[in-house]
């Protein structure tokens, strides 16, 4: 019994989901649910949070079938949804994966993965593509579900072929070890949403001393992770010779004041 759960928690954090389009049709329903709406609620008061302050002219939100901004318009000139299937969001979609952004490098002012690399093929690959969109000093949050809490431990015994508890639950310390890599530096590393995965409303309705409790007794087994890094830039070191920066000749002292002083 130990080894096929194991085995199962292996195989969820590996392989992740089977197809990304068909998983991203199963978290476009799943997302309507009670718990759903719950968790959605709070993860928008966190990319709220992530964003406080930030001001740009071009926003990505990788999304993940909610199809929906998390941000506020207002704040940013052109947010854009990037998705793997056609929807009616209220603002511009791109198709394309999240491996493979179809942008410019460094032309964009933030992004935002919602629960990107919980679905993707190659997660880091897909920070490392973030990384390389990203003006110098761009803004990087990233939301994903947390493998050390009830919802990791129901997504290892659920036998479900798509949905939310088929997604893959990565460790968000290594995560942030993958932005360190690349340049970032953090600003935020915070755990939330400490309610039970309940279905039914009335359950959830139920759950507030027990989440007030986990809170205080267990802060790191929150459902969903906040990371939240700037983009740094190593200094450019200037790689021609000091001594050829300004010749002779060009200096203020022409050839003539030289002969002038020697006759």
């Amino acid at each position: 019994m130990n080894n096929q759960i194991g085995q199962r928690f292996k195989h969820l954090l590996r392989a992740g989901p089977p197809h990304v389009a068909s998983q991203e049709v199963a978290l476009s329903n799943w997302y309507r649910s009670a718990l759903g709406q719950r968790l959605v609620e709070t993860e928008r008061e966190l990319v709220a949070r992530g964003l406080a302050g930030r001001f740009g002219s071009h926003l990505l939100q990788l999304d993940s079938g909610l199809h929906e901004p998390l941000f506020e318009q207002r704040l940013f000139g052109c947010g854009t949804i990037v998705s793997q299937l056609d929807n009616r969001a209220p603002c511009p979609v791109v198709r394309a994966d999240a491996e493979a952004l179809p942008f410019e490098p460094e032309s964009i002012d933030a992004l935002v993965m919602h629960h990107t690399l919980d679905q993707c093929d190659n997660p880091y690959q897909a920070v490392r593509e973030a990384a390389q969109v990203l003006r110098p000093g761009g803004l990087l949050v990233i939301v994903g579900f947390n493998p050390f809490s009830a919802w990791g431990a129901r997504a290892v015994l659920s036998r479900a072929q798509a949905g939310v508890w088929r997604s893959r639950f990565i460790r968000s310390g290594r995560v942030a070890d993958w932005m360190q890599l690349l340049d970032f530096e953090m600003e935020r590393q915070e755990k939330h949403l400490f309610i039970p995965p309940y279905r039914r409303p009335e359950w959830l309705g139920r759950s507030g001393f027990l989440s007030r409790l986990q809170r205080r007794l267990l802060p790191v087994s929150g459902a969903v992770y906040l990371l939240v890094g700037c983009k740094q830039v190593a200094g450019r070191i200037n790689g021609r010779p000091r001594w050829r920066a300004r010749p002779v000749l060009k200096s203020g002292l022409t050839s003539r004041t030289i002969r002038n002083q020697y006759e």
